[in-house]
């Protein structure tokens, strides 16, 4: 039987609140999560804002950063483009 990881109610609640107001409240986001409680809602609401400043700052990223870097490298020739060789 496969044993599931259940999240605590009240940190899911804190996570998805950071979440939303890194997005659209980042001003007060930042003060709340610099409070020094230690409840599971407030670490979730602080891990949340991390990770939508963590999605944001991966959405600056050039295309050529995003490229999955554990994909096999293609080590075929490639057809000649048009370019004549004597």
């Amino acid at each position: 039987m496969e044993e599931h990881d259940t999240v605590d109610p009240h940190y899911q609640k804190g996570f998805n609140d950071g979440y939303i107001f890194a997005k659209y409240l980042p001003e007060l986001s930042e003060q709340l999560s610099k409070t020094e409680a230690k409840s599971p809602r407030m670490e979730g609401f602080q891990d949340g804002r991390k990770e939508y400043i963590s999605e944001k700052a991966r959405e600056k990223f050039p295309d050529w950063l995003k490229k999955d870097r554990s994909a096999p490298v293609r080590t075929e020739p490639t057809k000649d483009k048009g370019l004549d060789r004597e």
